[in-house]
């Protein structure tokens, strides 16, 4: 009767990869770290074969390394991402705690413990950022295209969200909480609503080398 609903909080995918590259570099306790890029610049790792792009729609749609990306696992990723998660958005922290403590009924034990916590950037790296809209920053943006797309349609469900997550008023005029088995994701923006989970593009046959990434870091 109560379905689990997983939760994350998404990130802009050239920002994403910037911060990934410069802390797998630098992070030599990591299983991910790669030594040989210490006197790399982002832009050449963009250009080399080292780079992966499109990492959420792969991992979402079930997509191996070597194989090619296309609309059609957009569109299962999307499916997974408004079906079955929870959606954050990095850029939008307050928002985001807000709409996870609303759904899920957390509460901080001692007062903006969890704000506080975001805003301590405990695990910030400080790294030169591509300018937007630059020759380096397209090239990016072209190689991440479906994963840009899908960012924005994160951003489309997340608004959403903020207009459910938030108590409503009856007929009356009364003010009431939206229980969390109350919430239904957004309608499709696009995709066949039809298809069950099993053909959403997640498979346990599957699965990413896991030692060729790192979690996002607040950066």
């Amino acid at each position: 009767e109560h379905q689990g609903r997983a939760f994350t909080i998404m990130r802009h995918p050239i920002e994403l990869a910037e911060s990934l590259f410069h802390y797998r570099k630098s992070a030599s306790w990591e299983i991910s770290y790669r030594k040989k890029w210490k006197h790399w610049a982002f832009a050449d790792y963009a250009k080399s074969d080292y780079y992966m792009a499109n990492w959420m729609v792969r991992q979402l749609s079930g997509t191996m390394p070597n194989e090619d990306v296309d609309e059609t696992h957009l569109e299962k990723a999307k499916q997974v991402l408004r079906r079955k998660i929870l959606v954050g958005i990095s850029s939008q922290w307050e928002e985001t705690i807000r709409q996870f403590k609303y759904y899920f009924g957390w509460e901080d034990k001692t007062p903006f413990c969890s704000l506080n916590y975001i805003g301590a950037k405990s695990n910030a790296n400080d790294h030169p950022r591509l300018e937007r809209g630059s020759e380096n920053w397209n090239i990016v943006a072209e190689k991440e295209k479906w994963d840009m797309a899908l960012y924005y349609y994160a951003l489309e469900l997340f608004s959403a969200q903020s207009e459910r997550l938030r108590p409503q008023r009856d007929a009356n005029g009364d003010i009431f909480q939206n229980k969390p088995d109350q919430f239904s994701p957004p309608a499709a923006v696009s995709g066949n609503e039809g298809q069950d989970s099993a053909q959403s593009g997640l498979s346990s046959k599957k699965q990413m080398d896991y030692n060729n990434f790192t979690p996002a870091i607040v950066s």
